[in-house]
């Protein structure tokens, strides 16, 4: 039997366990640190100069089906969206395996890299972690979107790929 893999997100100022965690096939980046929060309500204004910056938000897989021995070699990469004239996706590309309190500075979460360059899995982000039992986790993917003063208004979307081997 395949395995069942979520991606899950999470927020808030300190990891409470599985059930602070959500299973989403779509997150969003918001002006708040809210893992349910509505994407209309949390815009992230375009400033009148400088930078603006969404909570970070923070991404990983979880196993909630056990494969029959394991998954590993976990990679993500880019697909479509984004980039928008005046935006910029951020996201590490090394792993992160403590969760943080997000923040709405520019993130410091390990090395920074424009998530549009990693657009194929030859150059993807590997996530760190072999899932073989129910609970394991991967390390994080720390995501931040940067709105620069001559962004356009509008709503823009980032499709990703994830693949990994299942033993």
């Amino acid at each position: 039997m395949s395995a069942v893999i979520s991606v899950v997100q999470n927020c808030g100022e300190n990891y409470a366990g599985y059930s602070q965690e959500v299973a989403k096939s779509i997150s969003y980046l918001l002006s708040i640190d809210n893992c349910t929060a509505n994407k209309n309500d949390n815009p992230i204004e375009i400033p009148s100069i400088g930078t603006n910056y969404s909570y970070e938000t923070w991404i990983r897989l979880r196993c909630d089906l056990a494969p029959n021995n394991y998954i590993n070699n976990i990679k993500v990469w880019y697909d479509s969206g984004m980039p928008a004239s005046g935006y910029l996706l951020t996201v590490n590309d090394n792993a992160i395996n403590t969760y943080q309190k997000p923040v709405n500075l520019v993130s410091s979460q390990g090395n920074r890299v424009d998530f549009t360059t990693k657009n194929s899995e030859e150059n993807s982000i590997i996530l760190s972690g072999t899932l073989s039992d129910v609970g394991d986790y991967t390390s994080y993917l720390v995501f931040q979107v940067e709105v620069l003063s001559t962004a356009e208004p509008g709503g823009y979307g980032v499709d990703y790929l994830i693949q990994y081997d299942e033993y």
